[in-house]
């Protein structure tokens, strides 16, 4: 065979492998790719994944946290309550603790006044000053805690804070009026504790 034959042959063939070889190629840049966009679709399964892990944990862990706060703050409560109960209890029982703590003067003179009485050296006098003393530190007492003496004689008859025990007949004093007290009336802050028991003047 020539050396243009075997040219022309050698072309020929050359020529009719290019189209199996492109196609080849073209075939071989499409599984690439397929296999590109199955890794692509992988990754994001595995990303997906992770991060639903992920976010499972947190949740998970921002519960625990939840709980925790709930059950701390449940047991502060329940301490506080408590400690509500002990103190309302101390409180009722030792609401007049100041009240007896001020009248305990006024007491240790009343036991001295009893044992000056009973003292061969009696002097009436002077028990009756110390009483009256006493009597003067009671109220002042009692006026610090908002308890004050209903006023009587001279007044005109309240059947608010006063109760009428009798009726006396007088030209000299208005019709209406308290003339006596007989038992004394006291308010807290403005109420009424007890009404004064008085004799008002008046026609019988």
């Amino acid at each position: 065979m020539s050396a243009k034959k075997q040219k022309e042959e050698l072309e020929k063939k050359q020529n009719t492998n290019a189209p199996k070889i492109d196609n080849e190629f073209e075939n071989l840049q499409e599984d690439i790719k397929s296999e590109i966009a199955a890794d692509s679709a992988e990754q994001f399964e595995v990303d997906a994944g992770s991060e639903e892990e992920d976010l499972l944990e947190k949740e998970r862990t921002r519960a625990q946290n939840m709980e925790d706060r709930y059950l701390r703050v449940n047991a502060e409560f329940e301490n506080y309550k408590k400690r509500m109960l002990r103190e309302s209890s101390d409180r009722f029982k030792f609401f007049n603790l100041d009240l007896i703590k001020e009248l305990l003067p006024s007491l240790d003179n009343i036991d001295r006044a009893i044992s000056h009485a009973k003292s061969d050296n009696t002097d009436v006098e002077s028990i009756i000053v110390g009483l009256e003393m006493v009597d003067k530190m009671t109220h002042e007492v009692f006026e610090k805690f908002g308890v004050t003496r209903v006023k009587t004689v001279g007044e005109e008859f309240d059947p608010n804070i006063h109760q009428a025990v009798g009726v006396d007949d007088s030209a000299s004093v208005p019709d209406n009026q308290v003339v006596e007290e007989c038992l004394g009336g006291y308010t807290l802050h403005g109420r009424i504790i007890r009404p004064a028991m008085v004799r008002v003047s008046g026609k019988n």
